[in-house]
């Protein structure tokens, strides 16, 4: 109805193998064992839950992937990569601005926080959890990059950029037709309005570009007589 399907390339299975991969090394130093593996499941099952078509296990393992490459640039790396793994645990297009990422951030202390007895600093991942609200300036390096990753999909190329548009379309199933146009216009315009889409150096230089004609590209297509 909306648009192609999402492609398949990214599955939970992927998302979980990284999961049980990059936290070995986390279980070990916390002493955590296989009480773990049961806090991934979870979250895991929330990435697929089946309204979701764009907040899925392929977004989060997207981001992760990103990450990876921006280790060196990271004051805090264990926070930023827990905030990117639980910054969407919770997602209802119907919930209010904040309301989802103030969710997610309650989320992530319940099922993790109990369990690091104090090793991993839980108010910075809940502070880096919220910014991907997207809505606050940080200056903060490590939140202006959670923010960035978190936004990469705006300066892929046009084919994926179209197919995440379609897919958040399909999230907005519920909205009709003219209010989705309306609403989703005025988000672009809030970005568009920026004085740079992304907030960190290198996502300026290489995706500022090609995030901007996507976004206006869409804008304009939302605003054409139907």
């Amino acid at each position: 109805m909306f648009g192609p399907k999402k492609p398949p390339e990214i599955s939970v299975t992927s998302l979980s193998e990284r999961w049980a991969a990059r936290w070995d090394r986390m279980r070990e130093w916390l002493g955590l064992g296989m009480v773990f593996i049961p806090v991934g499941e979870r979250l895991l099952a929330r990435y697929s839950e089946p309204d979701r078509h764009y907040h899925d296990a392929r977004h989060i393992l997207a981001c992760l992937r990103a990450f990876d490459d921006y280790m060196g640039n990271i004051a805090d790396p264990d926070a930023v990569e827990l905030a990117l793994w639980f910054h969407d645990a919770v997602y209802d297009p119907r919930a209010a601005p904040g309301e989802n990422e103030a969710a997610s951030a309650c989320y992530f202390r319940k099922e993790f926080e109990a369990l690091a007895h104090g090793l991993v600093d839980s108010d910075a991942v809940e502070r880096l959890i919220l910014a991907t609200d997207h809505h606050r300036e940080s200056g903060d390096s490590d939140r202006d990059l959670v923010c960035d990753l978190d936004l990469g999909i705006l300066g892929s190329d046009p084919p994926r950029y179209d197919a995440y548009a379609a897919e958040i379309r399909r999230e907005y199933a519920h909205v009709p037709e003219a209010d989705y146009r309306q609403g989703r216009a005025r988000v672009l315009r809030a970005f568009l309005d920026r004085k740079s889409v992304y907030r960190s150096r290198s996502f300026r230089q290489t995706l500022e570009k090609p995030a901007r004609a996507n976004l206006e590209r869409e804008l304009d297509a939302l605003l054409l007589p139907r």
